[in-house]
């Protein structure tokens, strides 16, 4: 047995401990369990591999398809299975997003925008305040300085990641619920960091260290405890927006304070080895930069374009599948379940919010 086969059977093992006997467990035979789209935030495929995978989270959308080598066990109900609907019409969307009423607040260049666990919208002003909202009445909860140089903000399972750059930076994690106290500082060899991702359950973070021209990795034993990866990094012109599609599909983009005009690539993961590949399709024009990127829950791909707006793309950057004009300032978007839409717009010190209030699609 490998080691990695060996783990998987401890928290299988485990998982039972926990639940086998408080809860009843349901089995549904010969089927197998999917995600609707394989670039969907936290696809999970069961393989016809003679293993057992334990699932820790679920996608948004799935499907159950019939397979005679598969079976489901199950420790609570599934959730519903268009949680997260995929609306494949794309021009009825975003003529819908585009039609809604449109809120706003004023908030000093707004870098970043991410959802926490509180369900609350969080932004960074640079080298500003963290500040969290009302996700849907864009009340400001509480806006606190947490660090004196922040330029970016990232979150993940309870805790705020915030870069600190006045040279070297460092990456200070902090407790979403107690603000005044940094429980891990993670020093980074560089004097811009961008977005982070994390994969692997939690265990591994990247990080997009701008001014190294590299795309850094470390090992997570803990959450103050933090180590070179490896391989420690991978080359990446500029580095600006590292998104985790899975523990083996990252989209990467560049930012370059010259007009250098860079793709997104994709990173990808394959017999110990990873790949970057350029997405020619998606090099940018003129002045413009590509901040973030996304994918919604058709698995469509979403950029951020700093001097544009927003442009969407199938999942391989082939195809330009719409061009949303919105705002030339954009530092930084977000898109939720739903199709709402949250604009972090840096030159008019705005946060926008369009809520199209879908519940199901026309197709």
């Amino acid at each position: 047995m490998s080691a990695q086969d060996f783990e998987l059977f401890i928290i299988v093992m485990l998982a039972f401990h926990r639940f086998g006997n408080s809860i009843s467990i349901g089995r549904v035979a010969n089927t197998r369990f999917t995600s609707m789209n394989q670039l969907n935030q936290d696809s999970h495929f069961l393989f016809n591999s003679h293993c057992c995978q334990l699932f820790t989270a679920l996608p948004l959308t799935y499907r159950m398809e019939m397979n005679g080598n598969s079976t489901l066990i199950l420790f609570k109900p599934l959730p519903p299975e268009n949680l997260a609907p995929c609306c494949s019409n794309l021009s009825w969307l975003m003529t819908r997003i585009n039609t809604t009423s449109q809120m706003s607040v004023n908030i000093s260049k707004p870098t970043f925008l991410v959802f926490d666990g509180n369900d609350y919208l969080v932004t960074l002003g640079y080298r500003g305040p963290l500040i969290q909202f009302n996700r849907t009445t864009l009340n400001i909860i509480q806006s606190v300085s947490v660090v004196t140089d922040a330029t970016s903000i990232n979150y993940n399972n309870g805790f705020y990641y915030i870069s600190n750059c006045s040279s070297n930076c460092v990456i200070n994690v902090l407790k979403t619920n107690n603000l005044s106290t940094i429980i891990a500082s993670i020093p980074v060899a560089t004097t811009v960091i961008h977005e982070i991702a994390f994969i692997r359950n939690n265990s591994l973070i990247i990080v997009a260290a701008n001014t190294n021209n590299q795309t850094l990795l470390f090992d997570v034993f803990s959450t103050r405890n933090y180590t070179s990866s490896t391989p420690s990094y991978i080359t990446t012109n500029r580095p600006c927006t590292v998104h985790a599609v899975n523990d083996t599909f990252i989209y990467i983009a560049s930012w370059f304070a010259t007009t250098t005009l860079t793709s997104v690539s994709t990173l990808t993961y394959t017999n110990g080895t990873w790949t970057l590949t350029p997405l020619p399709n998606t090099t940018p024009t003129d002045t413009q930069k590509i901040f973030q990127t996304t994918i919604d829950s058709c698995g469509r791909l979403w950029l951020a374009v700093t001097g544009f707006g927003i442009r969407i793309y199938d999942p391989w950057g082939n195809s330009l599948l719409y061009a949303w004009s919105v705002t030339s300032g954009i530092n930084g978007f977000l898109l939720s379940d739903h199709y709402d839409v949250y604009i972090a717009d840096f030159s008019a010190n705005k946060i926008l919010y369009y809520n199209p209030n879908i519940s199901q699609c026309t197709s």
